[in-house]
Order: C-alpha cells, then sequence, then structure tokens
C-alpha cells in the first residue's frame, strides 16, 4: 500500500515538473518575451495540463488502493461550483486573458491609449495587463476590464495626422490671403514627409479677431519623436511664409479707430430701399425663399472654381470669343507679312 501512495504522488509530482520544465524550454528557445501573452498562455497550458494529469495518476492509484473514486469526483464536483462561484473574478481575467490572446489588439512594447489613459505596454499576464504611463508610473489593469476598454493601439497606425488652425489679422487682404493659402499648399507638396493626398489647408472662419486657416495633413511617420519634429518643421516653415507675405499673426485684441463718423451713405442707402420696394411691388420679395423663376436665373452664374484657376472651365461666350481670336490672329499675321517691304 504504501508502495502505491508513493509510487503515485512520486509520478504526479514528476509529471508536473515536466510539464513546466518543457514549457520554460520552448519559452526560451523560441524568443518569446517571458512577459508576453504568448509565454503567460503556454504557462498556464502546462499548469493545467499538469494539474490535470496530476489528478488522472492520483485517481489510477486511490482506485488500486480500492477507495471510491467515483464517489469522491461528485462530491468534489459539488464543492467545484462553490469554489467556482469563490473565484469568479479570476476566472473572468482569465478568459479575457484568452480573448486578448486570440484579438491580438496590443502587443508588448506598443503604445496606446485606453480611457483618459496612455503608456505603453510592458507585459501582458494571465490576470492583468502592466503598462508603463507617461508620468511613468506603472498601471495594472485587470484583463477582464482591460478587454471591454476602447483600446486606441498607435503602434498600428500607417500615418500621423498633423492639424493646427492659424489667425491672420483682418487687415489681410484677399489676395494676400489667397498667396499665404497657395504658398503652405506648395509647401506641403513639396515635403517628403508628407502625404500628397492628404493635404487640405482652407480659409475656414471669421473669428473674432483672426481669419482662421485650418490645416490638416498627413505625415509618414508611426513614431512620435519623428511625428513632432515633422511638425515642428512645418510650424516653421508656414511661419515665413506667413512673414513673407507682408500679413501677420492675430491675437486675441481690440482695435480703438479715432476718427471722424461721416454716417451712412444715404444714397446707396435709399438705392438699397427703392430695390427692396420694387421687390414688394412685384410679388418677388425673397422671403423666405426666392420665386422659384428667379432662382432658376440665378443657378450657376458665379465662377467656380474662379477665373484663371487650372480647374476653371469657359463659357459658351467665352468659348465663342477665344475661337474668333485665334481665327482671326492668323489672318492679322498674313497680312502684316503682306505689308513688309521686300
Amino acid at each position: 500500500m504504501v508502495r502505491v501512495v508513493v509510487l503515485h504522488v512520486a509520478s504526479a509530482w514528476a509529471f508536473w515538473l515536466l510539464c513546466v520544465v518543457a514549457v520554460e524550454a520552448t519559452v526560451g528557445g523560441s524568443g518569446l518575451s517571458g512577459r508576453g501573452i504568448d509565454a503567460s498562455l503556454l504557462r498556464l497550458v502546462a499548469r493545467i495540463v499538469g494539474v490535470v494529469g496530476g489528478i488522472v495518476i492520483l485517481a489510477h492509484g486511490a482506485q488500486l488502493l480500492g477507495l471510491p473514486v467515483y464517489s469522491i469526483v461528485a462530491g468534489l464536483g459539488i464543492g467545484g461550483l462553490a469554489v467556482a462561484l469563490a473565484v469568479r473574478p479570476t476566472l473572468e481575467n482569465l478568459i479575457s486573458g484568452f480573448i486578448l490572446y486570440l484579438d491580438r489588439p496590443i502587443r508588448v512594447g506598443d503604445f496606446c491609449t485606453f480611457g483618459d489613459q496612455s503608456g505603453t505596454v510592458e507585459s501582458i499576464g494571465v490576470r492583468s495587463t502592466q503598462i508603463r504611463a507617461l508620468d511613468r508610473t506603472r498601471i495594472s489593469i485587470p484583463n477582464s476590464q482591460f478587454a471591454d476598454m476602447q483600446i486606441i493601439n498607435w503602434a498600428h497606425c500607417d500615418q500621423m495626422m498633423v492639424r493646427h488652425v492659424i489667425g491672420l489679422r483682418y487687415e489681410t487682404e484677399s489676395d494676400q490671403l489667397r498667396y499665404v493659402l497657395a504658398k503652405i499648399r506648395e509647401m506641403l507638396h513639396g515635403h517628403p514627409r508628407i502625404d500628397d493626398e492628404t493635404i487640405r489647408v482652407r480659409l475656414v472662419e471669421f473669428a473674432d479677431s483672426s481669419l482662421n486657416i485650418e490645416i490638416r495633413v498627413y505625415a509618414r511617420t508611426r513614431e512620435w519623436n519623428d511625428y513632432y519634429a515633422i511638425r515642428e518643421d512645418l510650424l516653421l516653415r508656414i511661419k515665413e511664409i506667413v512673414e513673407t507675405s507682408g500679413t501677420g499673426f492675430a491675437f486675441p485684441s481690440q482695435t480703438l479707430y479715432l476718427g471722424r463718423d461721416e454716417g451712412l451713405d444715404a444714397g446707396l442707402g435709399e438705392k438699397s430701399r427703392r430695390a427692396v420696394a420694387e421687390w414688394r411691388r412685384k410679388g418677388r420679395l425673397p422671403f423666405p425663399q426666392f420665386h422659384p423663376e428667379m432662382a432658376k436665373q440665378l443657378s450657376d452664374r458665379l465662377d467656380y472654381p474662379p477665373r484663371g484657376s487650372p480647374d476653371y472651365q469657359l463659357g459658351a461666350d467665352e468659348m465663342t470669343e477665344q475661337k474668333e481670336e485665334r481665327l482671326s490672329s492668323p489672318a492679322e499675321e498674313d497680312a502684316g507679312e503682306k505689308d513688309q517691304p521686300r
């Protein structure tokens, strides 16, 4: 009897040690991170196999000794239910660890944002995930909570957005503003670290004390230090463009103009009142909306894109005028050649 007990206990213990040693050799030989979730799950599986194998070996020994193994197993099943309820949080973390392993939203070394926190993942365990925050503190988050969070993994982004709003002074003339917009776009198209397809530079707002220009582009980088270097270079170049244009950056201010108030233009005011009275008399007052015939007449009367731009399309009248000019030019040249003395 003693020989059977010693043999089966020693066999169970040896099987457990064999599983542990085998998994540590696998982790060390395959180059896996000792703190990564792959290594943790291998260790977990090895321990589960070791425990189950040890129980089977001990149960076999108990059966050889004549113990009622099936009755003991039934009793353990009832007690196991109570134990499972007691260790429910641990089981949730364990299952969430498997979910993180299968879904792989993060890896060790990834910089991520979760909730209102950001940091670098240092280790992913079976129970919790360890993250090094920006202030160098270490955050330990149970896997059950971490798996339910919205995780932003910055290591997986292919490009990083640069977005900035600059404000120019209200004294800036329209052509000065066009110059600034064109030069900023030209600079961004020429920058080797900016994606040409994502460039957007637009006048977006008449603010309280500035003409606001929004700049939004994507930098070809995935690393934060490089991103801030590119952003700094863009801001310095934009500053040079604004300075060379003759305008300047606006700042919250109030300007007091001292001068004699000449009042409103009485002639233009009377002209406006007569126009509105005429609209009212003809039943064409455009409130709350234009008359359908008037709206049809106004449709597509403005030039957009504006005249002079590469995308500007000539109207029918302008095309006719240009065609007449091209036809008349050769005749005028021939006439000029004939008039020249030989």
